[in-house]
């Protein structure tokens, strides 16, 4: 089980159900802590009789992997929590989606009529009818690009304002809340269910309320340390480490050793899938890229046997992401002849590890992990993966076949096609352009907010920022460099070439 899923994966916890009651659960996105108790539910859309791209897409949009028992919430309780916890939920979809800056859907399809966020998706459980909240890879791999005078929502680019670390301690903090009872919850899940007519037999209800609340108050104890690590967490990042390293030292019950500085990770782009063959994308994890790609999937706790009965799931996502396409040109007009300078320099310095881009469309580019040494970037991602961390990866119980993990000791340089758009760059989303990156590393800014509601910055070509002393609103957040974890500091390559060749390269960088 390697930590290049970017969910967050916790560790399953017991939980009673009645003789031929579905065994419910209470899970969401990031949330898994129900054990399984014999009874699958296999709702129809995630029966594939072959591989496709469109069952890719319709996995990676839509339905994401796994039981819904093991990976959803029945939606009657999933409004309980937000219309009676709004302190912690929002209160309604709407302060929902802001509290943990989810994205609104625009489609107008059944999810989107439940007010339901890009990424979270209802299917309807074939043992009882009852309609399940999954989450898929668009929850934290899709983001609405604006631009002056346009925007459009991109699958597959890295979420900006995604809080995922609040949204799973909103469901430790509620199991310490005095309201939260089988009464209570029953009470606004029935209420609920009323309301908007949705499909809640009087025979199941019970069972799933009552496991819901005796395991999320069995999990709350189990993930404080965790809980307090991650609490300052920016948008748009996650403690992938720190979190797998949790949800095994549960499974295996031994405890692991893990940095003192978090290993913080931005939410990656995964346009460049298709040209990746062993290597997750930070190079931790190495192993055939259709076991490494539904390897995600264990961050939401699905079960290793739900994969070998449905086969197509990897084959599928693979499918899609190797023919993910993006038609979303710069937004500005490109100076020609600056970018055919900029492209020669590119060739000669920087093609080595980001590839080289050809006028035909295709890429080359050879998968490679640069070493810290080389790179000067913050260190904490990669010192992150322990040698305690290792070793529980590997596990045999835990280990996806032909796959291990390890410590590279640097990261893998990216593939840069649609790159204007992927602001702010970097592992750790430590510099908001590439006007940044261009500045020599003892110059760059320390501290600042980013504003990533903001049109894209055209000009730096990333997203827009304000001084460090600005009055904040929306999703606005401070960065500080100095954080640990944070530094802006490395990658000098770019400055190297001197002011004039930069600005030709970025200008040859945002034709990609």
């Amino acid at each position: 089980m390697g930590p290049m899923a970017l969910g967050l994966l916790c560790a399953s916890v017991g939980c009673a159900s009645r003789p031929r009651v579905p065994s419910p659960i209470a899970q969401t996105a990031s949330l898994g802590v129900v054990r399984y108790e014999g009874l699958v539910s296999d709702p129809v859309e995630y029966r594939l009789d072959r591989a496709s791209a469109s069952a890719g897409e319709h996995i990676f949009v839509r339905s994401g992997v796994g039981d819904p028992y093991r990976t959803g919430v029945a939606l009657p309780v999933f409004l309980a929590l937000i219309e009676g916890f709004p302190s912690l939920f929002g209160g309604d979809m709407r302060g929902f989606r802001s509290a943990f800056g989810m994205l609104e859907s625009a489609v107008g399809d059944r999810d989107a009529r439940a007010g339901l966020p890009v990424g979270l998706h209802l299917t309807d459980d074939p043992n009882t009818g009852v309609p399940f909240v999954v989450s898929s890879c668009a929850l934290c791999h899709a983001e609405r690009v604006r631009w002056p005078g346009g925007s459009a929502l991109i699958m597959g680019l890295g979420n900006r304002t995604l809080q995922i670390h609040r949204y799973d301690a909103a469901f430790d903090l509620v199991a310490t809340n005095e309201r939260f009872t089988v009464e209570t919850v029953r009470a606004l899940a029935d209420a609920a269910a009323a309301r908007e007519r949705i499909p809640w037999p009087i025979e199941v209800r019970g069972p799933i309320v009552e496991a819901t609340v005796r395991a999320l108050r069995e999990r709350a104890p189990l993930r404080s340390d965790l809980q307090r690590r991650t609490r300052d967490a920016l948008p748009g990042r996650v403690a992938v480490i720190e979190s797998f390293a949790e949800a095994m030292t549960s499974l295996l019950r031994r405890p692991i050793e893990t940095s003192e500085t978090v290993g913080w990770t931005r939410i990656p782009d995964v346009i460049g899938f298709a040209q990746r063959r062993t290597l997750s994308w930070d190079g931790s994890g190495e192993g055939p890229i259709d076991a490494l790609v539904v390897e995600a999937g264990f961050a939401f706790n699905a079960r290793p046997e739900w994969f070998y009965a449905h086969p197509h799931q990897g084959r599928s996502l693979s499918e899609y992401l190797r023919g993910l396409q993006r038609d979303l040109r710069f937004p500005r007009p490109i100076d020609r002849t600056l970018a055919d300078r900029g492209r020669a320099h590119f060739n000669e310095r920087c093609a080595g590890c980001h590839g080289e881009y050809r006028a035909d469309g295709s890429i080359v580019y050879r998968e490679q992990v640069r070493p810290l040494e080389e790179l000067g970037v913050d260190p904490a991602r990669a010192l992150a993966v322990t040698p305690s961390f290792v070793r529980a990866s590997n596990h045999w119980r835990l280990a996806v076949p032909d796959s291990r993990v390890r410590n590279t000791g640097g990261y893998v340089p990216p593939v840069l096609r649609s790159l204007w758009m992927r602001a702010p760059f970097g592992h750790n989303g430590q510099w908001p352009s590439l006007a940044v990156i261009a500045t020599a590393p003892e110059a760059r800014p320390q501290r600042f907010v980013v504003d990533p509601d903001a049109p894209m910055d055209l000009d730096a070509v990333g997203v827009r920022t304000l001084p460090a002393d600005s009055a904040r609103s929306g999703n606005q957040y401070d960065f500080d460099g100095a954080r640990p974890g944070f530094s802006t500091s490395g990658h000098p390559f770019l400055s190297d070439l001197g002011p004039a060749a930069a600005r030709a390269v970025i200008e040859y960088l945002v034709t990609l």
